[in-house]
């Protein structure tokens, strides 16, 4: 088969201006292509598993591995440790995972150990389960239970598994909690052992707080230096792009089973398709959805390219049919949990009622509603359901009427009896109606992700 590189390729015949030309080009692609398609989403499906190629051609990675490489490889004789600080979602972890899986294909003696602050009580059961991932059979145990015993018998662990030529990688995963633990002991005695110049250690600790470097006590800030990067979630079209191309283009690879041009023109297809579909994606990235939200709009494939053709209406004229604060609520409710769906459904339900709407009329409907359908929302709880409505205030999505007795002007009715409105009585009522018919005219409807049983629920209001 010929190199992909040195065999020049013609670009893809621009697809018709015409929109049903254009439709009709791509389907007897698709068409003709249909066994290999078929092959390419199984391909695909390998690496929509493999959380480390989210990463792979992001800048930040690459920083990651520069400064690992450089502990490990002796030429850095201060930091010994890297904080990885960021939002959720935005790839620390992917990034770890994409460094280590190259620091081994160069040296397989590399040694790494994870931990994560949440899963622990004490030191003592972090120093265990750190020296448990070194060897699956443990022939000794810490002579008595202080901590002092348990950091030296990690240490004579560590020289008993080393050779030479090894390296350890330690993550501290949630790194907030390691700072939270008893004086911060463990992470004092493990940023020690990492300036020992004859153990090649590198800590990475990993943190979705950035102001997490406050928490550490003076004595680890005086002694040990640290490097710091900082991982952000894609703030434009461009860095979301080269994210989702990296999950949905075909790898080179790929041509040892499938033909360079079908390759070819399979990765061209899907840039194509997510330049059409960015323009509707302005108002998600602004919110900062995560890379993982996107990803799954893309999926299946087939159906992403078909639907890429489709019109939508632009960014300017949806901002112009709603005004921009209607536009940003709308946004903001489309991100709501499932429980507080539930919540703002009970509360237009009874927009009608001569009661007043309260949380003790909420809860009561939605209890009833889970109670005829326990398996489908048997996570719901008046204690969750009650969070949620108080969530929902906090948001100002829900609002108590002003207090017109002295009675609860001085808190003699609880707030579980206070009357209270929605103020997205409207943007409900539209979804529901939506519903109800054949062919959705809303783009993105919530509702419509809710179970059926609560589909039905709404219909019935």
């Amino acid at each position: 088969m010929p190199n992909a590189e040195s065999t020049p390729r013609k670009r893809l015949r621009p697809l018709s201006d015409d929109p049903v030309q254009r439709k009709r080009q791509l389907e007897t692609w698709i068409c003709t292509n249909k066994w290999k398609l078929e092959e390419a989403e199984r391909m695909l499906s390998a690496r929509w598993a493999d959380p480390t190629l989210f990463c792979e051609q992001m800048k930040f990675s690459e920083k990651v591995l520069q400064v690992m490489r450089r502990v490990l490889g002796g030429e850095s004789a201060e930091s010994k440790s890297l904080l990885l600080l960021g939002e959720p979602g935005s790839g620390k972890t992917q990034a770890v995972d994409y460094c280590l899986n190259k620091l081994k294909e160069e040296n397989k003696n590399i040694i790494t150990l994870r931990a994560r602050g949440d899963f622990y009580h004490s030191n003592i059961e972090c120093l265990r389960h750190l020296g448990q991932q070194i060897a699956a059979q443990l022939m000794t145990n810490p002579q008595n239970g202080s901590f002092e015993g348990s950091m030296e018998w990690f240490r004579c662990i560590l020289k008993e598994s080393f050779h030479r030529e090894s390296a350890v990688v330690i993550v501290l995963d949630r790194f907030e909690h390691f700072c939270a633990m008893a004086r911060q002991t463990l992470l004092y005695n493990l940023f020690n052992l990492a300036q020992d110049l004859s153990v090649r250690l590198c800590i990475v600790g990993v943190s979705e707080k950035f102001d997490v470097t406050c928490q550490l006590e003076k004595r680890i800030l005086s002694r040990f230096s640290m490097e710091y990067l900082f991982a952000f979630l894609p703030k434009n079209a461009r860095e979301l792009t080269q994210i989702l191309e990296c999950k949905l283009k075909l790898p080179e690879d790929a041509e040892k089973v499938l033909d360079s041009s079908f390759v070819f023109d399979f990765n061209q297809r899907i840039s194509e398709a997510l330049e059409a579909r960015i323009p509707q994606w302005t108002e998600d990235i602004e919110l900062g959805r995560k890379p993982t939200w996107f990803l799954w709009q893309c999926l299946p494939v087939v159906g992403f390219l078909r639907n890429s053709l489709e019109a939508a209406p632009t960014l300017k004229q949806r901002r112009e049919d709603l005004g921009e604060d209607a536009r940003r609520r709308r946004l903001f409710l489309r991100g709501l949990a499932e429980c507080e769906h539930l919540v703002l459904l009970a509360l237009f339900r009874q927009r009608s009622s001569k009661v007043p709407r309260t949380l003790s009329t909420v809860l009561h409907e939605l209890l009833c509603l889970v109670e005829c359908n326990g398996k489908v929302l048997a996570g719901h709880t008046e204690e969750t359901l009650s969070a949620a409505f108080f969530r929902l205030i906090s948001y100002k999505l829900i609002s108590f009427l002003p207090t017109v007795s002295n009675a609860i002007a001085a808190g003699d009715i609880s707030t579980r009896y206070r009357p209270c409105e929605s103020e997205v009585d409207e943007e409900y009522r539209q979804w529901v109606a939506d519903l109800e018919k054949t062919k959705s005219s809303i783009l993105n409807n919530p509702l419509k992700d809710m179970p059926e049983e609560v589909q039905t629920w709404m219909r019935t209001s």
